[in-house]
Order: C-alpha cells, then sequence, then structure tokens
C-alpha cells in the first residue's frame, strides 16, 4: 500500500487524514501535540512538529520510501517548509524549497509577480536611515518578509514608523517591506484543476461567491496560472488576495494552506472538499474537485470557524 507522511494532525486537518485513509494510504503522521485528534488515526504517529526540519529528516530516513508514496499537508503556511525538505529527502515530488521560499517571503513573491507582469502596489524594502521619508497624505503598511496577518503588520497613516522588533523569528527573518494602500475592491481567488473561485470580500469575516472580478478577469488568471506554472505549483490549491479598482488589479497575497471560504461554501453545499482535495492530490485526479460554475451560488458567508459561521442567501 502507499505511504503519505502527513503533516500536522490537529482538528482542521483530520478531515484530509480521514481521506488519505479511506483513500487506501497508510499514514505516518506528525504534530507537535503529542495529544493531536488525529494521532489514534495515523498507522504511524510522531510527537514532532511540522517546523522541526531535521527532526521530520529523522523519522523519515526510518521509514521505506517508494515512488508512489506522498508528502502531504494541510496544515499551516509554514508547513509547507517542512514538507517541500521532507520531499527533497525523500525524493518524492512536492513543490521544490524554492518555490515554497517564494510563496512565503514576500520580497521574494513580490518579485517574481513584476517578473511575470503581475502588477502589486507599489512596494519597497525598509531601510530604516532612509525609509523614513513617507507621503503624510498616503496611506502605508508595514510587513514583515515571512509575517502572516496580524503578525508584524503595521498600518501607517500619519507617516511615523512605529517600535520595530528588535530579535529575528520565523515572520521576520530578513527584511520589512513598506507597501502604499490601495482602494478597491478586495477579492480572494482560489486557483485549482483549471478552475478559478472567485469571493469578494466586504470583511475578513464576510464575502460572496462570484463568477470573475470584472474586466480583466481572464487575463489575471491567465498570468496567475502561468507563474503557478513557473513554481511547479500547478497542482496545488493555491489562493491569492487581489485588489481591483477602476484602473488596475493587484496582488497582494499568495497562500498554499486550505482556502478557508471556499471550504465553507462547500460545507454549506454539502460537498466534501477535504476528500475531493486529497483525492485530487494523492491520485491526481482533478475531476474530484467541484466545477465552479456548479458551485458559485448567491450566499453571503459571514464569520469564522472559531467564532461561527452564518449564511446569508441572497437574490
Amino acid at each position: 500500500m502507499p505511504k503519505v507522511f502527513f503533516l500536522g494532525c490537529n482538528h482542521d486537518q483530520v478531515p484530509y487524514l480521514i481521506a488519505a485513509k479511506k483513500l487506501g494510504f497508510i499514514v505516518i503522521g506528525t504534530d507537535r501535540n503529542p495529544e493531536a485528534p488525529g494521532a489514534p488515526l495515523c498507522d504511524e504517529f510522531y510527537p514532532t512538529g511540522y517546523t522541526d526540519i531535521n527532526k521530520l529528516k529523522e523519522i523519515a530516513d526510518t521509514v521505506g520510501w517508494s515512488e508512489e508514496d506522498k508528502v502531504f499537508t494541510a496544515a499551516a503556511h509554514f508547513a509547507y517548509e517542512g514538507a517541500a525538505n521532507l520531499a527533497e529527502r525523500m525524493s518524492l515530488k512536492f513543490l521544490s524549497k524554492k518555490s515554497v521560499d517564494i510563496c512565503l517571503d514576500k520580497t521574494k513573491f513580490y518579485s517574481i509577480l513584476d517578473k511575470h507582469g503581475i502588477p502589486v502596489p507599489p512596494t519597497r524594502l525598509y531601510k530604516e536611515k532612509v525609509s523614513t521619508s513617507l507621503d503624510n497624505n498616503k496611506i502605508y503598511y508595514l510587513k514583515s518578509d515571512y509575517g502572516k496577518s496580524p503578525n508584524y503588520c503595521y498600518r501607517i497613516t500619519d507617516g511615523n514608523i512605529p517600535v520595530l522588533p528588535m530579535g529575528k523569528d520565523a515572520f521576520y527573518r530578513h527584511n520589512f517591506v513598506i507597501q502604499e494602500e490601495i482602494k478597491g475592491v478586495h477579492y480572494r481567488l482560489n486557483l485549482y484543476a483549471d478552475q478559478a473561485a472567485v469571493f469578494m470580500k466586504f470583511s475578513d469575516v464576510s464575502s460572496v461567491p462570484i463568477y470573475a472580478m470584472g474586466p480583466g478577469h481572464a487575463i489575471m488568471v491567465g498570468k496567475l496560472k502561468k507563474m503557478l506554472n513557473v513554481l511547479g505549483a500547478e497542482n496545488m490549491l493555491a489562493k491569492f488576495d487581489l485588489i481591483v479598482n477602476e484602473r488596475k488589479w493587484y496582488v497582494i497575497d499568495i497562500g498554499l494552506d486550505p482556502p478557508m471560504r471556499l471550504n465553507l461554501l462547500c460545507q454549506h453545499l454539502g460537498f466534501d472538499l477535504p476528500y475531493a482535495y486529497t483525492r485530487y492530490y494523492l491520485l491526481n485526479d482533478p475531476d474530484a474537485l467541484p466545477c465552479w460554475d456548479d458551485i458559485c451560488k448567491p450566499v453571503v458567508i459571514k464569520g469564522t470557524p472559531q467564532q461561527g459561521i452564518e449564511f446569508i442567501h441572497v437574490g
């Protein structure tokens, strides 16, 4: 039977773990919590976090791997660093360490967007002695290179830079960047299996599925798909944050972890997205994932899994 090295066995990852078991995979699971809810479901379990790359490699070295085996994670963004390192160690197919780092590091991500003609808001590296001359009529965001909001993300409205962390950590490794705030409509775009699933965001906790982001939608999607191909991420379920206004569209961020809004919509419609995505990834079955035209329904998704979800039908 094929094996899957499964990183992260917390509550959010359990549906994907169950799916892997249903598909006939032997699950080698890891989580820093020795009592993780998914631990009893694994064929083998190791209490190791997905950021402890050296320990993960030691575990991998004790298991025999074949070409049909996989590395999988449905955990947070940084889990993909561990997964990429493991895949390289075991000679298994996955995103390269370089590609994962581009997706994690804002400076590298914005650079590759620019290389492929994909607009981003005016952005520059923050250098303490030369970057303090800001336009008081503009609003800026000061972001750490590996930060995921709200980690080290500051909104600057008066030109004054707040006191920044003195030490480095996983979220702040080398640099901060300064980025001008762009006015416009915020969208979440999920790309998977030649589908483009779009959510218009009213706020961080309220959104509605729509078919397209307006004029230029096909161009935006085409450019982002080409970039994913360059990264070797065409078989992942990638998500992008964009801002679109009457003049231009801009890409703000990328995510590789499972999409919350798409998952909530699928739950509401009775579609098992974790099983579909696990089948898509582990068995290379694009037909397992939903067609966006079939599930794009007029319903406002309000709330978060932690605070509770409300679905408001419109139209």
